[in-house]
């Protein structure tokens, strides 16, 4: 079987990278995947790269922490789900064109935002952790794609911050959330920082495009 690399990442045909053209797929909102590219990751030889290394290397891991990791790594962790409960307990489910917006805006950014992110994904080809020290041990394996900017980081900012929109009064408990996921992904040695930076900053103004057009769409007032 060959193998072909890039960037440091090496591929054999049974573990070719995922959607590799995902970000040129036609978003919903942006008008094209790069439209909100963040900029390049550190180096891999540069010091903040470095830095965030020995940070991944030297966290120390707690039942507590492994717990979130792996939390944020299930299905029930889904945002869908979490957006689910807070539809029946806000009673939004007596509702149900006003509970219909709300999963369609999530799936809105969270397709807009996988998108976006893999577009930059693509662009930059990150290696990750273990890719660079071979010290590093993820708690699960990790996935077949670049590091930069983190996919969890990205869709929790997206559909966090969309949820904020929704129920305000749950806004600082979603943005907490969507932190939490985003960092989970560190603590389980998958991405470094940046990546969890950039994801989630790219995932949030993702959804301010999606609100932004929600509240001139019309259906609002229905």
């Amino acid at each position: 079987m060959g193998i072909f690399s890039r960037n440091g990442w090496a591929f054999s045909p049974k573990y070719a990278p995922v959607a590799p053209t995902f970000g040129t797929l036609r978003p919903w909102v942006l008008e094209s995947g790069s439209a909100l590219r963040p900029g390049p990751p550190p180096a891999a030889d540069s010091e903040q790269k470095l830095a965030e290394l020995e940070e991944i290397k030297s966290f120390p891991r707690t039942f507590v922490t492994n717990a979130s990791a792996f939390y944020w790594q299930s299905p029930r962790a889904d945002w869908i789900v979490l957006a689910d409960d807070k539809i029946a307990q806000y009673h939004v489910d007596a509702n149900p064109p006003r509970a219909a917006r709300i999963d369609a805006l999530l799936s809105i950014a969270a397709f807009d935002a996988t998108v976006a992110r893999w577009d930059a994904k693509y662009t930059y080809w990150a290696a990750r952790p273990f890719q660079l020290d071979p010290d590093v041990k993820p708690l699960f394996p990790v996935p077949v794609h670049p590091s930069y900017p983190a996919a969890h980081g990205c869709v929790s900012g997206a559909q966090a911050s969309v949820l904020a929109a929704m129920f305000p009064t749950e806004a600082q408990s979603f943005s907490d959330m969507a932190n939490e996921a985003g960092l989970s992904r560190m603590w389980a040695g998958i991405h470094f920082r940046s990546d969890i930076d950039a994801g989630l900053a790219l995932g949030r103004a993702v959804a301010q495009r999606v609100t932004d057009r929600a509240h001139t769409d019309g259906a609002e007032a229905h």
